[in-house]
């Protein structure tokens, strides 16, 4: 019998940040979690800290073995819930960027979303289980980055990619949500703790994940970590219209 239900969940990007923060949170009243990721150590670190059972699966998502490992898993298990976390960014200016990597963040980004996603919708569907999809974008999803070039975009893409299947799918019971965060204190950045001087604007991605699993248990579309990132969405907005 279900403990609640997200009872089963997958977590791409599970060894760190919000990815871990999340699994944390879901083990409270979930019964097993898929942990994915690259670092093996870590991912066995998140799974210590757990209050449920979990699997471990090494995966890179930027590549097509990864993705497919992955995909494999949802078609194979029964998961009430897909978390769509891992990414990560870049900054600078675009033409003086490594183009492999900017083409690695796209693969991890846009591409392993999408086909996480597509494999879990179509494994409900032909299963005629109902079940929820949670895809991480963020604050800068609403307005261009001109420093943050590909990683702004990117987040734009998931932002309308969920937006378009919560509408298309919410009367066959599948909730597709997606999280904004804003400066939260992760890995993201090469030395999170000195961003710690953003008091004002950061968060800590425990808070991060308490709203965001709430959000899901209330069948919230759009989840906005706190007020400050509702005001950094409209300043945003605002100031990339005007100037």
């Amino acid at each position: 019998m279900k403990k609640n239900k997200f009872d089963t969940a997958l977590i791409t990007g599970a060894s760190s940040g919000i990815g871990r923060a999340l699994a944390i949170e879901l083990s409270k009243k979930s019964t097993l979690i898929y942990l994915t990721g690259r670092n093996k150590k870590e991912l066995i670190n998140t799974a210590e800290m757990l209050d449920c059972e979990s699997s471990i699966s090494i995966a890179d998502l930027s590549t097509k073995s990864g993705v497919t490992k992955i995909s494999n898993i949802i078609e194979e298990e029964n998961i009430d819930l897909l978390i769509n976390n891992a990414g990560f960014g870049s900054g600078g200016y675009f033409h003086k960027r490594n183009i492999e990597k900017e083409i690695s963040l796209i693969d991890t980004n846009v591409d392993a979303v999408v086909s996480l996603t597509y494999a879990y919708i179509n494994k409900a569907i032909n299963t005629e289980r109902q079940g929820a999809v949670l895809n991480v974008g963020s604050v800068v999803s609403f307005f261009p980055r001109p420093t943050n070039v590909t990683y702004a975009a990117s987040k734009a893409f998931v932002r309308s990619f969920s937006n378009a299947l919560h509408m298309k799918y919410k009367d066959k019971g599948i909730l597709v949500s997606c999280l904004y965060p804003g400066l939260t204190y992760t890995n993201f950045f090469t030395d999170p703790d000195s961003m710690r001087k953003y008091k004002f604007v950061g968060q800590e991605p425990e808070h991060v994940a308490k709203i965001a699993i709430k959000g899901l248990h209330r069948n919230k579309r759009r989840i906005v970590p706190g007020i400050i990132n509702y005001l950094i969405i409209f300043i945003g907005k605002y100031l990339y219209k005007y100037f």
